[in-house]
């Protein structure tokens, strides 16, 4: 029998090591039970994995593939809750498997696929109990985490730059305090994220492992109600989008705040007028617009995607309109110390440029296009494969002629034959040449059907991805684009 077991822990620690140990033992218990032989190599193991995620479990997957392939005869689980907690993951992990003919075993619930038939509910009972599992527990720690809060209690997790931890409780750490204090200050008096952070590495006052001041990393300490004394819960969420999990924020009506809850740092009047748009003038209104050369346009210097930044604004006659420019994602983070300084590109004006030049080269293609003859091709590799069997007739004439002891010697046939193996060899050889132009053809076909589409999509990233490798920027603007197509 051809067979897996397959065990899961959702983390490191040694508890969770020792359980896998367990579940192998258990396992292993059923498989010589039923006279089958023990075989280390069948184990696959995910550690540290989340079961709500069987997408990202790498064994799972491997699982998968050899039950595709028909490589295994039956899949052995300790539990369901080790086949996924999650109810629409673990059906569809059991029909792909049963799908396959792959015999599904869960040793803890004693379901067995051989027995159970096409009876579905005792599965389908279990996998919904595993389901509500993480679900019980989420609520549980939830509320033990808030009444640690309540209580003013460190609940884990890093440390905001500014705060230690004494007796389970937060207390202002004053050197780093000093900085962060610094950074409202700079803020208030009209520096941006990526100004303080520069002003911060200048004097050598860097983050607390040493490394420099970033733009996110200022924007986050700006924005961080910690700083006021606030504690705040349920900011983010973790979702399923295509089986992966995804971290997304949750609106500020589903926040938990617990107001005063350790000593602030920033004076809260301060903290509110610098984090209300309302008031902060200097503040402008982003606006959602897409990039559609995200990972094509590149700095030249440091190898860095170029970032865009959007904006509205209104013209004299107080028309709306929308501004958008391009800079090197390390220069942002970093400022000069990170790459060369940067012009400002306006992103309108690259997408304009890299239109035009796809256009130019759309024309230039054409011509060599027109030199590749798809059908004519094919004609002369129908005529080639024609002569290359009647040579190999030929040949099998000769060699019968020869064992028949008819009208030919040994040397002739020898030389009559190495002739023919030559030719059938250069006929060999200029068939596989245009079976290489052939495949250049479909590759050029593919290519001006994405030419086409230059004048068709409104979004043209998947365009550009198909038809640019990469389109390098240097400091003072200057454009470089590489072509896939000319690789």
């Amino acid at each position: 029998m051809k067979y897996a077991v397959y065990v899961r822990v959702s983390t490191d620690k040694d508890e969770q090591v020792s359980s896998i140990q367990n579940q192998i033992e258990i396992c292993r218990y059923w498989i010589e039970k039923n006279g089958f032989e023990w075989d280390e190599n069948s184990i696959y193991k995910d550690e540290a994995v989340s079961g709500t995620a069987w997408l990202e479990r790498r064994a799972m997957q491997l699982i998968l593939g050899k039950a595709r392939k028909k490589e295994l005869d039956t899949v052995v689980f300790k539990s369901i809750h080790r086949l996924g907690r999650d109810l629409r993951d673990a059906l569809e992990i059991k029909e792909i498997l049963l799908g396959h003919g792959v015999r599904l075993v869960t040793i803890e619930e004693g379901y067995d696929s051989y027995y159970e038939g096409k009876n579905d509910l005792k599965f389908e009972m279990y996998a919904m109990f595993a389901s509500q599992l993480p679900k019980t527990l989420s609520v549980s720690i939830s509320a033990a985490l808030a009444a640690k809060v309540r209580r003013g209690e460190y609940t884990g997790g890093t440390v905001p730059y500014g705060y230690k931890i004494v007796d389970k409780k937060y207390v202002i750490n004053q050197e780093e305090a000093e900085i962060v204090r610094e950074m409202y200050e700079l803020y208030d008096n009209g520096l941006g994220y990526l100004r303080i952070s520069n002003a911060l590495n200048d004097v050598g006052k860097y983050k607390r492992s040493g490394k420099l001041w970033t733009y996110s990393a200022v924007k986050l300490i700006i924005t961080n109600p910690m700083y006021k004394g606030d504690y705040v819960m349920g900011r983010s969420t973790e979702v399923k989008v295509d089986g992966r999990k995804k971290r997304i924020q949750e609106p500020r009506e589903k926040w938990v705040v617990f107001e005063n809850h350790h000593p602030a740092i920033i004076e809260r009047p301060l903290w509110d007028k610098i984090n209300n748009p309302k008031i902060n003038k200097k503040i402008k209104r982003r606006v959602a617009v897409t990039n559609e050369l995200r990972g094509i346009a590149r700095c030249i210097h440091c190898g860095s995607p170029f970032v865009l930044h959007t904006y509205k604004y209104k013209n004299k006659e107080g028309e709306e309109l929308n501004y958008g420019y391009l800079t090197c994602g390390t220069y942002k983070l970093t400022g000069g110390r990170g790459c060369v300084k940067h012009s400002r590109l306006r992103y309108e004006r690259l997408r304009s440029l890299v239109l035009r030049k796809l256009k130019e080269k759309e024309r230039d293609l054409e011509k060599v296009f027109k030199l590749n003859d798809k059908d004519k091709h094919q004609e002369k590799q129908k005529k080639l494969r024609k002569e290359k069997k009647e040579l190999e007739i030929k040949r099998e004439r000769l060699l019968d002629l020869y064992l028949d002891g008819g009208s030919i010697d040994k040397e002739t046939f020898t030389k009559r034959d190495a002739n023919f193996a030559k030719n059938i060899k250069e006929k060999e050889l200029e068939i596989l040449k245009l079976d290489d132009v052939k495949a250049l053809i479909v590759e050029q076909q593919k290519v001006k059907d994405a030419f086409k589409l230059l004048e068709d999509s409104e979004n043209l990233y998947p365009v550009f991805k198909k038809l640019i490798a990469r389109i390098d920027i240097s400091q003072n603007g200057a454009v470089d684009i590489r072509y896939r197509f000319e690789e």
